[in-house]
């Protein structure tokens, strides 16, 4: 009997802490704080950058319009054929050069701003000659056509919609300017008092521009973009002169109308 009782005991005494295991609390798991969002970026701000890419023109041509007070002068040469009414001035050059601007971002989504850049072009000419062999009523004689813009700059608003909070999808327009030149060249060995004449017209026009682009804000202080823009610089014209007794003129009209496709890069201040 006391063998039983005594094995009895040491039975509850070995059960016991298992089954006050049991009736214990379970342990709390162990949460971790979830990583903190990511930045967000400002777009407000001053920026500078540079650009690079393509102008050019595949429908610009010059125009040509003639005056005569005899018969054997540049008006009357025009009347006949001999010098072209409409020559091609189609050209396609790099252009490369830098901006500053300013965004301002407004609420969430919107992005305004105001960028000005200033921009040279290569190899700027596209050269036009045109030569008539000669026939029964015109000796034979040769024009030249020469088209240049030589800089371009532009003033424009951009109004700009957050696809995400790091790309711009935006619209852009203003203010464009730029040096552009045109040349007209007359050339006749037979022809007296003078063989030659020539006329080179260099003026500063001021335009506008509209386009549109893609902005990727890839660092907290950079950026690089991707845009699209029309140019229009309006008329330019040049005339030259040729008096043998009386009097005649060539006038050359050129409408200096471009595209230009490009990219660039930006850095944020702050």
């Amino acid at each position: 009997m006391k063998k039983l009782v005594v094995i009895a005991l040491a039975s509850a005494a070995l059960v016991a802490p298992a089954i006050a295991a049991d009736l214990s609390p379970a342990p709390r798991p162990v949460y971790k704080a979830p990583p903190p969002p990511p930045p967000v970026w400002s777009w407000t701000g001053w920026y500078i950058g540079s650009n690079f890419g393509w102008i050019g023109s595949t429908d610009n041509s010059i125009t040509n319009t003639g005056t005569d007070t005899g018969t054997a002068g540049l008006g009357s040469a025009l009347a006949a054929g001999a010098i072209p009414g409409s020559v091609s001035a189609k050209h396609s050059n790099f252009i490369g050069g830098g901006q500053i601007g300013y965004n301002w971002q407004w609420g969430p989504s919107w992005v305004l701003g105001l960028e000005a850049d200033f921009d040279g072009i290569a190899s700027p000419s596209s050269t036009v000659i045109n030569a008539f062999p000669g026939s029964a009523t015109i000796v034979p004689l040769q024009t030249g056509y020469a088209r240049a813009l030589d800089t371009l700059g532009t003033v424009r608003g951009r109004v700009g919609y957050l696809a995400t909070p790091s790309w711009l999808l935006y619209a852009t327009g203003g203010l464009a300017y730029g040096e552009t030149k045109l040349q007209t060249a007359f050339a006749c060995a037979t022809c007296a008092p003078a063989a030659s004449t020539v006329n080179l017209t260099d003026n500063w026009q001021v335009g506008w521009t509209v386009g549109a682009g893609v902005e990727w804000r890839f660092a907290p202080q950079w950026s690089v973009k991707a845009e699209y823009l029309y140019v229009d610089l309006g008329n330019i014209s040049n005339t030259i002169n040729y008096n043998y007794g009386p009097s005649s003129s060539l006038t050359s009209t050129y409408h200096e109308h471009d595209n230009i496709v490009r990219a660039g890069i930006n850095y944020k201040f702050w």
